[in-house]
């Protein structure tokens, strides 16, 4: 049997060739299309990274040069802002910057009204900066210290004051400078200084000497009858107002105040006494006239010449007992009648 080999009529293989070029020229030019549009994409994004860095640099060089000039002008500027600006203390917390705004526009134009706040709550802490737009201005707000806003007297003092945004960038080095000098001048005050001198540590100014009496007596009081007042009324106080006196006040004695002025001699019965050293006092009643007569006596007043006991009491009488007695006026005679027989 012989071998038969598969053959294709001339027009079907003709077709088929055509049909295999022109696969071929579609996915040819197919990918070059593909290769175009990558190298556009490629070069488009490096057109963006070249435009980019073009701007980068512009606006580095444009606020390196903006820099240079705002930290010479910034200085000046704030210079002449703090010259314009006055410091308003003891602000009312619920205050409005067109509150504060109305109340000093008497005193010029304002420019600007700024309330500080805390940073972390937000709230205002009581003080604000006003701007105004001439520095003649500013004498005319420094009258206006201690008026009244808001129920409260404002401070406006007419010093210098330095505003935040000034302190905050010399803040850490102000710190340790001062620092540095309030511990070289504590030590320097403390190997100067007397035995009886104390250095205050933050200050060259402030050197206290310590008082002496500050580590005798057991307190103010024994200072104060030591060195206020003459000798005779001391010891009047001390012979008058002493509970370890022989001849002290009782409630319900016989006393007879003498005076520089009316009554310039007062007889009565004392009601009450008040021992505290240099601010004692007594309460004296007798009867003037059928009128009930009390006067209160200071023993340190230089008003008073002399206070004489005539009589103490048979036994102590309480202090109701002897308010008691206003009310029943023939016992009161005839205390005030024993009392003028003295």
């Amino acid at each position: 049997m012989a071998d038969t080999e598969t053959t294709h009529p001339p027009a079907a293989a003709a077709e088929l060739e055509n049909m295999d070029d022109d696969i071929s020229e579609e996915d040819k030019e197919i990918m070059l299309m593909k290769k175009r549009v990558e190298e556009m994409e490629a070069e488009a994004a490096k057109l963006r990274e070249m435009q980019a860095e073009v701007e980068r640099q512009s606006e580095a060089a444009q606020e390196g040069s903006a820099s240079g000039d705002t930290e010479t002008q910034s200085a000046e500027d704030q210079n002449a802002t703090d010259i314009r600006s006055v410091y308003v203390g003891n602000v009312d917390y619920n205050a409005t910057p067109e509150e504060i705004q109305g109340h000093f526009q008497a005193c010029g134009v304002i420019n600007r009204v700024t309330i500080l706040c805390d940073k972390f709550t937000g709230h205002p802490k009581g003080y604000a900066y006003v701007e105004f737009s001439e520095p003649e201005h500013v004498d005319a707000a420094v009258a206006m210290n201690e008026s009244l806003f808001r129920g409260r007297l404002i401070k406006v003092p007419a010093s210098p004051t330095f505003t935040l945004p000034t302190m905050l960038p010399n803040l850490a080095r102000w710190a340790s400078r001062s620092l540095a000098t309030s511990t070289r001048t504590f030590a320097t005050a403390a190997t100067e200084a007397a035995p009886e001198v104390r250095a205050y540590p933050f200050s060259t100014n402030a050197i206290r000497s310590i008082p002496a009496h500050v580590h005798k007596g057991r307190g103010i009081m024994p200072y104060l009858i030591k060195t206020l007042g003459p000798a005779d009324k001391r010891e009047m106080i001390w012979r008058l107002f002493n509970r370890k006196s022989p001849e002290h006040l009782i409630p319900g004695s016989i006393v007879s105040v003498t005076q520089e002025h009316a009554p310039t001699q007062f007889t009565g019965v004392l009601l009450a006494v008040r021992r505290r050293g240099v601010d004692s006092t007594l309460l004296v009643r007798n009867i003037v006239n059928r009128t009930g007569v009390e006067i209160q006596v200071h023993a340190m007043s230089p008003h008073v010449k002399e206070i004489k006991l005539l009589r103490k009491p048979v036994k102590r009488t309480k202090r109701a007992k002897l308010y008691f007695l206003r009310d029943d006026p023939d016992k009161m005679s005839q205390i005030a009648s024993s009392a003028r027989k003295l």
